[in-house]
């Protein structure tokens, strides 16, 4: 199943009651994340939708919310994800997994998230086998440009198939997968590039092919891996210099956070080999995008020298968390993107207010 059908049978209102989403495209778990939400009434998303970080030892109590039933009726939804793919998950958390599959709650849905699990494991073997699987995997240039043309469709923007497949074109990265070297088309990336030229052409109702030169993707790539490469040397100033310029010229928040977490994924694999970090990733599908469009070896080389590989695990969680602090609607996410830089270069653990007596520096123009 891909993420198309996924979104389909929750706006039917017939989910399955596990999902088991596998993959890398993060751009697609946001949309299937996005489309949950749709799923439920505005007045019943607070009580009937609930996120959470897996934790080993703990998945027994969070599957037990699942069986209350929901206060305003209809269905609830249960998220669970974790930066580390499931990988500690131990004999008891495999066994309520097991508990559950084998009786599911009939009042709610429980998705499982995870970007390269292990398919040695067998909590992973288990919901790869008893859950329904959906494949975030990138998609080629053709299914990508027909994802833009509905896009552009939504905002009242019609496109002709050639052009959305060319601007696609722009937005490939290649990978390695089981199948030799693969290419996707990264959303995040596209998607922000084209909201851009939306702003730019404020009233167009068709997009031609002289706005392809509107399109500034490669000297955003040059302006978010200048931030990348900061956080790799563990530069604060430097870092929070270039996160503000980003953030001034409207870069898309969601992309730069994508990024920081991408850069620490890869500084672990760097650091000690995919297949001893995580095991042997999944690979199947179109391809597995080992390296993101802002993606800089020399970045994640260096941040696997200047990191230990616990501080790496510890910035990949914060970026987690401060992706689904984002996610929650939190009122002003430049403050949450600021201190998650400044969390993982001075290595500092989350979960506590900011010290007093260590500020985030300002900017060298604020100063």
């Amino acid at each position: 199943m891909g993420p198309t059908q996924f979104i389909a049978a929750l706006r039917k209102a017939k989910p399955a009651p596990v999902y088991f989403l596998r993959g890398p495209d993060r751009f697609l778990h946001e949309e299937c994340r996005k489309a949950i939400f749709a799923a439920l009434p505005p007045e019943a998303r607070e009580w009937c939708l609930a996120e959470s970080e897996f934790e080993a030892k703990r998945l027994r109590r969070e599957l037990e919310g699942a069986y209350q039933m929901p206060m305003l009726g209809g269905r609830t939804f249960v998220i669970v994800s974790d930066p580390q793919d499931f990988k500690h998950a131990t004999d008891e958390d495999y066994e309520a997994l097991e508990e559950y599959l084998e009786r599911p709650s009939p009042f709610a849905t429980v998705v499982f998230a995870a970007v390269e699990p292990d398919r040695r494991r067998r909590f992973i073997q288990l919901l790869e086998k008893k859950a329904e699987v959906v494949e975030m995997q990138p998609l080629d240039r053709r299914e990508a440009a027909r994802w833009l043309k509905g896009y552009l469709a939504h905002a009242g923007v019609e496109i002709e198939p050639d052009l959305a497949e060319e601007i696609a074109a722009n937005f490939e990265s290649a990978g390695e997968s089981g199948q030799g070297r693969q290419v996707g088309v990264n959303l995040v990336w596209m998607r922000t590039e084209v909201e851009k030229l939306l702003v730019a052409r404020p009233g167009s109702k068709r997009l031609k092919p002289g706005d392809m030169a509107l399109i500034v993707a490669f000297r955003e790539e040059h302006e978010i891996g200048k931030l990348l490469r900061a956080i790799a040397d563990r530069q604060l100033a430097r870092a929070l210099d270039n996160l503000r310029a980003l953030l001034a010229s409207k870069q898309s928040e969601v992309l730069i956070l994508w990024c920081i977490g991408d850069l620490f994924r890869q500084a672990l694999k760097s650091r000690a080999g995919s297949a001893s970090a995580y095991g042997a990733p999944y690979r199947g599908g179109r391809g597995s995008s080992s390296r993101g469009p802002f993606f800089t070896p020399e970045a994640a080389s260096i941040a696997a020298r200047k990191y230990s590989s616990q501080e790496l695990l510890q910035a990949l969680r914060q970026a987690h968390q401060a992706d689904l602090r984002i996610k929650s609607s939190w009122k002003d996410s430049r403050i949450l993107l600021e201190f998650l830089v400044w969390q993982v270069v001075v290595g500092k653990a989350s979960g506590g207010p900011l010290p007093v007596s260590e500020p985030v520096p300002v900017s060298s123009a604020e100063a």
